[in-house]
């Protein structure tokens, strides 16, 4: 059968593109290779423990905000979002004190200036940078060098990057202003939780599809685009099925999806070399704990806590150190208490690499004994914030790159796609389009990461569809 569209994985891009085109009267097919839709976003189950694999917490979903307008128009605005303490949504710890991040952008602005008075103008600058549009000029700014142009404060700069270090790679000389000011400031607009797992998302995005006459097919893995005439024609699976279309969708990493693409006459090699040469931001290490019952009260904030004044840098390496963590709260599903935490770090694919032909369910030994001794260094770093996390630990597990890369494909277990470079302009914004004049691109290496920034690529993908 042919389709008008063929969408190449089911994360949130390819499913939010599949929702638009199915809505705007397509014939949509999503060909997922998992058993399960919803790459990073969907949740999964450890006896009767659910656990998320990527959401905790979304920013702009108040009226009139960045992200509300989109939700709205994907029908997922429906689902139970809970706003986080207006007053302290991120509570930042390091050794030298504590400090409070608040929803609003002129709240925000004042909190910082209760702390940082000396900074006064420097905050004046930094709010009409939150609130800028100029575009041009962040994507080709140096994040950290931007930030010691208007502070002389360290302490105030790493309080006001501290919660970026697992929404984006932290790193001083390659890190894009655009791509900083963007992963942080729809979270000051107003940040909120999910009253369940991610698979609400996932699960409300594919009924939709379903609902406009599109498919969703999983343990579909595409292993290869058939190109005829300079288009591709169809896309041939794993299990020997192939399925034809009009236009196709790689909502997969762009090396796997030039790959996909093994005998192309167009895919010309300027652009494969251009791909491969991309690097690849750090992973995330994720610890999940499973508390006993009653022993902690949900706390409707993030805590962030560090070992040192420091936050940039600082991801899990070969030394499997544990710098800086941030510990997220399961809203409970009745009363006052919550069943399970999530704790995370920036890692490294060099923290892993030793093991990185290894497969899931055969690990050996010393990976093993590596994540739990990563797991142990972030309790214990958790503990100075949770006092008694130890003993009411009752079950835990933990993820890595590795994981990451093995589930969801992502080259190195990268957590946020191609490292956006602020002096390679070709590295910010990627195209979604190819040298294939149907095949086009969407997810978090080509413009913006994170559920906000994939949402805005799909509909950078979709106009692209509709040029």
């Amino acid at each position: 059968m042919k389709y008008d569209a063929i969408i190449i994985g089911s994360g949130l891009g390819g499913l939010e593109v599949a929702l638009m085109l199915a809505k705007d009267g397509k014939r949509v097919l999503v060909l997922e290779k998992q058993r399960q839709a919803g790459g990073c976003m969907q949740s999964f189950r450890r006896g009767t423990t659910h656990l998320d694999t990527g959401l905790h917490y979304v920013g702009g979903l108040g009226e009139r905000e960045s992200l509300r307008i989109a939700f709205e128009s994907l029908g997922l605005m429906q689902l139970p979002w809970q706003r986080m303490d207006e007053d302290c949504f991120e509570e930042i710890i390091f050794p030298s004190g504590k400090f409070c991040w608040c929803q609003g952008i002129d709240a925000f602005i004042h909190k910082m200036k209760c702390h940082f008075p000396h900074e006064e103008d420097g905050l004046e600058q930094y709010r009409r940078l939150l609130l800028s549009d100029d575009e041009e000029f962040m994507q080709k700014t140096n994040a950290w060098d931007y930030l010691h142009s208007i502070f002389t404060d360290e302490l105030l700069i790493q309080v006001l990057s501290a919660p970026a270090t697992c929404k984006m790679e932290l790193r001083k000389e390659s890190l894009p202003l655009f791509t900083f000011v963007h992963g942080i400031a729809p979270f000051i607009e107003s940040s909120w939780r999910l009253k369940g797992d991610g698979n609400l998302i996932v699960n409300r995005l594919v009924s939709q599809i379903v609902d406009n006459g599109g498919e969703v097919l999983t343990g579909k893995e595409v292993t290869e685009l058939i190109e005829e005439d300079g288009r591709v024609t169809r896309a041939v699976c794993a299990d020997s099925s192939e399925y034809e279309a009009s236009v196709f969708v790689s909502d997969t990493h762009p090396v796997q999806t030039i790959h996909l693409l093994r005998q192309s006459r167009l895919m010309k090699n300027i652009f494969r070399r251009r791909m491969e040469a991309q690097d690849n931001t750090a992973g995330i290490f994720t610890l999940q704990l499973k508390l006993k019952p009653r022993s902690l009260k949900y706390f409707n904030h993030n805590k962030l806590v560090f070992a040192h004044d420091n936050c940039w840098d600082m991801a899990v390496g070969e030394s499997h150190s544990v710098e800086g963590i941030m510990i997220s709260c399961r809203i409970p599903s009745s009363g006052e208490y919550t069943d399970n935490i999530d704790i995370l770090t920036p890692m490294t694919w060099d923290a892993v690499m030793p093991w990185q032909e290894s497969k899931i369910g055969h690990r050996p030994k010393a990976y093993k004994q590596m994540k739990q001794e990563v797991a142990q260094a972030c309790i214990r770093l958790a503990s100075t914030a949770i006092p008694n996390l130890e003993e009411i630990i009752q079950k835990e597990w933990s993820s890595t790159p590795l994981t990451y890369r093995d589930y969801n494909g992502t080259p190195c277990g990268s957590a946020f796609g191609f490292r956006k470079d602020y002096a390679s302009p070709l590295t910010t914004i990627v195209s979604p389009r190819t040298p294939v004049p149907n095949l086009y691109m969407t997810g978090q290496s080509l413009m913006l990461h994170g559920l906000q920034g994939v949402t805005m690529t799909a509909g950078f993908t979709i106009r692209a569809i509709q040029d």
